[in-house]
């Protein structure tokens, strides 16, 4: 199946650059962790305009570790000015992806639960629930090609980077459901491994995601 081969060129990219890859990786764990402190700041003293602090940040940070990724799979090897400069060149296209994906997740994670809660009583509203736990596993499918393309689609607008997320994720909806298992199960195992996480999110993770936006464009 397509989705194995996916999964063993992802590792043998991964463990033939390792270093590169663990070293990118816990860079863009310890940069997040950084970011993500600033939210406990922010809850703990009131001061909730340090929130945008990690919204403003964490989306640029995300996509200029997988073009990290994405130079070391293919060139073996990256340059700290290459970095900054694509941190600088595309840190708004980061940022209105991560907006774009946070706005959307809230919505559908309120959503979940107040027909969770509200459907205790009523199976119709308890239907609803199931629905937006859809598109929340939908979207969450769709974040893997909208992230990969803005690697790849360099050139391509954020809208279109958007409309051909959508056609990605609807058009091969059973290899997408197949690589979201298969992306859940791996961050739940580096998640567990602990070391994992920071080690190897990027470089197993990011990779796979490339890969498999690159396999399914490779059809069209």
């Amino acid at each position: 199946m397509e989705i194995f081969s996916i999964l063993k060129s992802t590792f043998k990219d991964f463990y033939e650059n390792l270093f590169k890859f663990v070293l990118l990786s816990t860079a863009w764990f310890i940069g997040s962790f950084l970011l993500l402190f600033f939210v406990l700041i922010a809850l703990n003293s009131g001061l909730y305009l340090l929130l945008l602090i990690p919204v403003i940040f964490l989306g640029p940070l995300f996509l200029t570790s997988l073009y990290g990724a994405d130079q070391i799979m293919e060139e073996g090897r990256i340059a700290f000015k290459s970095i900054f400069s694509y941190f600088k060149n595309e840190f708004w296209r980061g940022f209105l992806a991560f907006l774009f994906s946070l706005i959307l997740y809230i919505i559908f994670a309120v959503d979940l639960r107040f027909f969770l809660i509200r459907g205790q009583d009523n199976i119709w509203l308890l239907a609803f629930a199931f629905l937006f736990a859809y598109f929340l596993i939908y979207f969450t499918i769709y974040q893997i090609y909208f992230w990969g393309l803005l690697i790849i689609q360099k050139e391509s607008s954020f809208k279109e980077i958007l409309k051909n997320a959508l056609v990605l994720s609807l058009d091969n909806i059973i290899f997408s459901l197949l690589l979201f298992l298969v992306v859940f199960v791996l961050t739940a195992i580096l998640t567990v491994i602990g070391i994992g996480l920071p080690a190897g999110f990027i470089g197993i993770i990011g990779l796979l995601i490339i890969h498999s936006t690159k396999a399914i464009l490779a059809k069209y």
